[in-house]
């Protein structure tokens, strides 16, 4: 429990971004509910800030975002291949669908018009011939429209998602290869009238499709494939933002949103304004006074203030919105981004908010980034160069505040803890796995009772 007399008027809990090791910030809070420690202000950046948004509407229990980490996967939060799929490869259908026509029409002997006059046996074979380049006519056609209609189908895809069942667009896909494998054949062997070269193109596509949507191996090969051939994307991100709102709106929903915007506790989640560059720290709840905005101005930030549960939501989904892999969101009129490369645990909101104690959780060693592998690829390349802006940032910071080993010598200063993993966690900020979320969580939920251990904010033994 928490130790009796800690001479704190206001604490707050400060979460950092990290994306897909998020879940280590749940082992964390988890550790503060068993504690009963009810922050005063709770701030967050991206998947902080949904985890804070998350904690404060089920009224600071931790079990439904233990049950979402467990469940959570690269469709949940939108980062959906087949959108990719969808541009990269609707544009190549097209164009080899264009190239089948033509050598279907220019190379069968089927379509000369002579042979029709010695050899009109042959009229079966010239109209599967002209089935093969009908169907591929429609082929290009419909990967010409999948080329431009992909953000539709991405929340056409968000909006029939159910969460634990990744497996049932494999079934389907799955059913239908085994159908039409079944009708290609007895075509074939009956001799019958049939598109038979379009329809084997299309099985042996369809089947590698299978394959590389199957957890393991193949599909990650087929990603990084992907990847180094992904078509010009507006220049906005390679994913919108309707899956994130759709389940961060459900999980609010589950419990009281009213919380994010009453009660008394400040909510504080922070995005980068892209009209402005600064920092937008968007608050909800009590007040903490003027000596807040005059704080928060001399740090090239500014404060929007929330009264509404949507806006909330509106702002963890701004603020979760990484740049490159996913794209800015409007608020009011303005673009917003994840403001993790600049700001990736908002310390200083708390600090001019009035904390006298304030408890940081980050999802990488604020001593280094680690070594990792060599990035393979325009996805993992992004996530790591925002790995390495946010411990730099976060260093700034704790320099300016003062970590645990530097607030004893700043008079004034609040006392800073800060939980953090003593090595690089496993996974990375956009590799979603559902298999890693306990064992993030767990070394959350240990790093935090050491911690807090050490700065004697917990009685001695079991808490």
């Amino acid at each position: 429990m928490l130790r009796s007399g800690l001479p704190f008027r206001r604490i707050a809990v400060v979460l950092s971004g990290g994306g897909a090791l998020g879940a280590y910030e749940v082992g964390v809070l988890r550790v503060l509910e068993s504690l009963r420690l009810r922050p005063a202000i709770l701030a967050g950046t991206s998947a902080g800030a949904i985890n804070a948004v998350l904690w404060r509407a089920h009224d600071f229990r931790t079990a439904i975002l233990e049950r979402t980490w467990r469940d959570l996967r690269s469709e949940s939060v939108g980062m959906r291949w087949a959108t990719l799929g969808l541009r990269a490869g609707g544009l190549l259908v097209a164009a080899y669908a264009l190239i089948q026509v033509a050598l279907t029409l220019l190379g069968s002997p089927e379509m000369a018009v002579v042979r029709r006059f010695w050899r009109p046996g042959e009229r079966g074979e010239l109209f599967s011939t002209l089935l093969d380049c009908a169907a591929w006519m429609a082929i290009g056609a419909a990967g010409a429209l999948a080329a431009g209609m992909s953000r539709r189908v991405e929340a056409w895809l968000a909006a029939i998602h159910r969460p634990g069942d990744p497996g049932r667009v494999r079934r389907w896909l799955r059913r239908s290869l085994i159908t039409l494998a079944v009708v290609h054949l007895v075509m074939w062997g009956l001799g019958l009238p049939w598109p038979h070269r379009f329809s084997a193109t299309v099985l042996a596509a369809g089947a590698a499709v299978w394959l590389a949507s199957r957890p393991g191996r193949a599909r990650d090969t087929m990603r990084r494939l992907l990847s180094w051939l992904l078509p010009e994307t507006r220049g906005r991100g390679l994913w919108g933002g309707v899956a994130r709102r759709r389940l961060l709106e459900d999980l609010v929903a589950s419990g009281d949103p009213a919380r994010l915007v009453s009660g008394d506790t400040l909510v504080i989640v922070s995005a980068l304004a892209l009209d402005s560059g600064r920092i937008v720290h968007f608050a909800a709840g009590p007040h903490p006074g003027p000596a807040f905005e005059a704080g928060v101005d001399q740090t090239l930030t500014e404060v929007v203030w929330m009264s509404d549960p949507g806006q909330v939501v509106d702002a963890a989904v701004a603020s979760s919105a990484i740049p490159l892999a996913f794209e800015p969101v409007r608020i009011a009129g303005r673009e917003f981004v994840d403001a993790g490369q600049f700001s990736n645990q908002p310390l200083d909101a708390a600090v001019a908010a009035g904390a006298d104690a304030i408890l940081v959780v980050l999802t990488a060693p604020s001593g280094g980034t680690g070594v990792r592998r060599r990035e393979s690829n325009l996805v993992e390349l992004s996530a790591r160069l925002l790995e390495v802006a946010s411990w730099r940032q976060l260093n700034l910071q704790l320099a300016a505040h003062g970590a645990e080993n530097l607030r004893a010598g700043r008079e004034g200063a609040p006392a800073v803890v800060v939980v953090e993993p003593v090595a690089p966690l496993p996974g990375g900020l956009l590799a979603f796995d559902a298999g890693l979320a306990d064992e993030l969580m767990r070394r959350g939920d240990e790093d935090a009772r050491s911690a807090l251990a050490r700065a004697g904010w917990i009685e001695p033994g079991p808490a």
